[in-house]
């Protein structure tokens, strides 16, 4: 029942332990054994000094068993003597028997503690005999560090402005300005009647952007659908573009969706194409009506203009091939089930960066929803997804709530975020903070100086910050005109017919749409047509013949300049780029911008005036702000 009992002069005579290289040798564990229970009254002692009860009760067991304490090491002889005064005391003190036992096994393991620690240290010199053949320990080394991440877009990682993870998992496609080729060049991989309407109603030669697009996507797809037409596109997979704007994007996406198409046998919608303006939608029409000309295909366009209703029993009647339309309407659609997804090939998004911004009644999670459960393949690449901005986010959330397939990014080989049209000249203008209260005559003085160096009549376009601003400005300037003869200052405006409108919310959409058409219709050799709006032409306007972009207010951002000033300079045309900066203040945010913004080993050149000639017309100046506040106030009165 019990353990065999410890002889304590084994402890003593123990050999000194040897250790060889050989035998390696164990540590012994420590001897655990029951001490004997706490002598009573009736107990003897034997002469030796041992306890005869407890080999009584060794053998036949006992009732106090659950009163064992453990021996470390301590004699028999030296317990039972401590045992004997203890009991002594007690006796004397005439205490009871259960409390002398408890008192008694207490003062035991305090008076043995010194002796514990003894057997310690001798233990310790069987142990250094045992280090010494020991293997040293080694040398501390610093933990393996994980690989570090190389930056994806080489940005500048010491800024705190890039902190985005949204490229590290997708490869990466570079281009530049050199990548131009004649499209007769893929002849072998268009379709005829294709390649003629591309040449016939565009350009003969590709931009960059084209051709890297077509280069990588042209021989796969041709490929591909020639064994099989149901999984084509999940050997493709997802494509970004960040390219400038003017350069091209919207026949980048549209000839390989043509081109595909082309060679289908019943309409079906397999192309949708989400825009965020109707201004847009128009545009991509247009390129797509052109480049399906002597096509069976199907075009068309969703627009807040029409009715939902006529729209709705369209597409019932009849399923387009490719469907152009904004977020919110294409909401509307999906939930009328006007249409459904069930064949889509291509979704591509253009101008991604400010769809993905908003949310427009929850458009992509319901884009993604149905996706999900209308496809009859329900696995990834199921849909070749297509995503367009000259400005486009890096944020990972938005971009995973596409639900990206093996995504590949198209971009310039740059250190900057956004990169600006190769073609485009800059120009500051730097104001004193004491003539900014003539900074509408300054704007008027500018276009008469730049004007002198051009010989054809001008489409400017003039960016202010609200719409109350275009508003006044547009009004001011119209009164500047019409004096303009008596100005000192303005003599190369004299003899030009000039024409000043402006796109603001107090127009109709009607007369918005017209003020639009008549300048971008406006021939270059006929007068000079100046435009003053917000930040709603920035985008998705393509005028091509725009000579001139005037940042009569500074953007907020390096995304919202480059989307102003690619109004010019599109197409490979030339294009020039003013900023009117007051003050220190204005010049040091424009030098923040400028970190964000690649111009191929271009810079912004001042643009000098002479301030000194503004006092000359400062009477004229202050005679216009009159008939403007007179204007107003019989507006109001009205």
């Amino acid at each position: 029942m019990f353990a065999s009992r410890f002889d304590p002069t084994q402890l003593s005579s123990a050999a000194p332990v040897t250790v060889t290289p050989e035998e390696p040798v164990k540590a012994a564990p420590e001897a655990i054994v029951p001490l004997k229970r706490q002598a009573t009254a009736s107990d003897s002692e034997s002469d030796d000094g041992t306890d005869e009860s407890s080999d009584e009760s060794s053998g036949e067991g006992s009732d106090n068993d659950d009163r064992m304490q453990v021996d470390y090491g301590v004699s028999e002889e030296d317990s039972s003597e401590e045992e004997k005064e203890e009991k002594d005391n007690h006796e004397e003190e005439d205490t009871p028997s259960t409390h002398t036992t408890v008192l008694s096994r207490f003062k035991q393991t305090v008076s043995l503690q010194d002796k514990l620690d003894a057997s310690d240290i001798v233990g310790t010199k069987e142990d250094e005999s045992l280090e010494e053949n020991a293997t040293p320990p080694h040398q501390l080394e610093q933990i393996p560090q994980p690989e570090f991440v190389k930056n994806p877009m080489n940005l500048n990682r010491n800024s705190s402005e890039y902190k985005s993870t949204g490229w590290l998992n997708t490869e990466r496609v570079f281009y530049d300005n050199s990548m131009t080729k004649p499209f007769s060049d893929y002849e072998s991989q268009l379709e005829p009647r294709l390649l003629q309407n591309i040449c016939k109603n565009f350009s003969t030669d590709t931009f960059p952007i084209q051709s890297i697009i077509l280069d990588s996507v042209l021989p796969i797809l041709n490929f591909t659908l020639n064994i099989s037409k149901r999984n084509f596109t999940k050997r493709i997979g997802d494509i970004l573009v960040n390219a400038a704007t003017g350069s091209g994007k919207t026949l980048a996406y549209s000839i390989p969706v043509v081109q595909t198409l082309s060679k289908r046998q019943i309409n079906r919608l397999r192309c949708l194409i989400i825009v965020p303006t109707k201004l847009l939608i128009n545009q991509v029409y247009t390129t797509l009506s052109k480049l399906t000309q002597g096509t069976s295909l199907i075009v068309s366009i969703a627009k807040l203009e029409n009715s939902l209703k006529d729209e709705h029993s369209k597409f019932l009647n009849l399923e387009p091939d490719i469907l152009i339309t904004t977020p919110g309407r294409l909401v509307d659609h999906l939930n009328m089930k006007s249409i459904n997804l069930k064949n889509l090939k291509f979704l591509i998004i253009d101008e991604a960066d400010r769809l993905l911004n908003q949310s427009f009644q929850g458009w992509c999670p319901k884009l993604m929803s149905h996706l999900k459960t209308d496809k009859l393949d329900t696995s990834p690449g199921n849909v070749i997804k297509m995503i367009f901005s000259a400005t486009l986010t890096t944020n990972t959330e938005k971009l995973n709530d596409l639900n990206l397939y093996k995504p590949k990014l198209f971009l310039k080989q740059t250190d900057k975020l956004y990169h600006l049209p190769n073609k485009l000249k800059e120009f500051n203008i730097n104001i004193p903070t004491a003539k900014s209260v003539f900074k509408p005559l300054i704007l008027l003085y500018s276009i008469n100086q730049f004007m002198a160096h051009s010989s054809n009549a001008s489409k400017i376009l003039v960016f202010v910050k609200s719409n109350e601003s275009s508003i006044r400005l547009s009004k001011l300037l119209q009164l500047m005109n019409e004096t303009r003869s008596q100005s000192s200052i303005l003599t190369n405006l004299r003899d030009l017919e000039i024409i000043i409108n402006s796109i603001n919310s107090n127009n109709s959409k009607s007369e918005n749409k017209k003020t639009i058409a008549d300048f971008s219709h406006e021939s270059k050799s006929s007068r000079t047509s100046i435009l003053i709006t917000t930040d709603i032409m920035s985008r998705g306007i393509d005028i091509n013949d725009i000579t001139q972009v005037i940042n009569y207010d500074p953007p907020m951002s390096s995304q919202q300049y480059v989307h102003r000033v690619g109004r010019t300079a599109r197409a490979n045309e030339i294009g020039s780029a003013y900023n009117l900066l007051v003050g220190r203040g204005e010049r040091t945010f424009f030098d923040d911008l400028n970190k964000d913004l690649d111009r191929d080993g271009k810079s912004v050149e001042p643009f000098e005036l002479d301030f000194t000639l503004l006092e000359s017309d400062s009477e004229l100046y202050h005679s216009s702000l009159e008939s403007l506040k007179n204007y107003h106030n019989k507006n109001t009165e009205a």
